[in-house]
């Protein structure tokens, strides 16, 4: 005599292997074969750019990357003294490895923060080498009576492979 349940389980053993097709192709969503660690990469040191100086290069040694794993920029913090605003200075980066300008020509820092808040928003993460990579920054000093004092940090997360 057949066992109500029989039916049942032969239909579960037939759907067993479609099942497991759909979970492990969900499994990269929701097990990122990365670990993505909070990571800043600022200037050591607040820089001093003299008034009205322009091309003033920031020193290349704070932006390289000599870690293993990539670092994966999201946003970039800028500030100044109490004394200047975002208005008085512009700014060109490069990525070194790729030797590559992030813009065409300088920008003022005004137009790309986002309302007041110092921070700019990368439309899409950008992804700096490791053991090597790095990122080179100018600054001009818009204003021609008085020296400026800035910083700027690279935030964003570290791409640690999972082992």
């Amino acid at each position: 005599m057949a066992h109500p349940n029989d039916g049942l389980s032969a239909q579960l053993v037939q759907l067993a292997p479609v099942a497991k097709r759909i979970l492990d192709s969900l499994k990269p969503l929701v097990d990122q074969p990365i670990i993505r660690f909070p990571y800043t990469l600022p200037l050591r040191q607040s820089a001093v750019i003299p008034a009205g100086a322009t091309g003033q290069r920031l020193p290349d040694t704070d932006f390289i990357h000599a870690l293993e794993w990539p670092f994966e920029v999201l946003y970039v913090k800028f500030s100044q003294d109490p004394a200047h605003t975002f208005r008085d200075w512009r700014v060109i980066i490069k990525d070194q490895t790729f030797n590559q300008d992030w813009m065409k020509t300088q920008n003022m820092v005004a137009t790309l923060v986002r309302d007041n808040t110092g921070t700019w928003e990368l439309p899409f993460p950008w992804v700096v080498r490791p053991k090597g990579g790095g990122l080179t920054v100018t600054v001009d000093n818009l204003d021609s009576q008085n020296p400026l004092t800035v910083d700027i940090a690279f935030i964003g997360n570290l791409l640690i492979p999972r082992v």
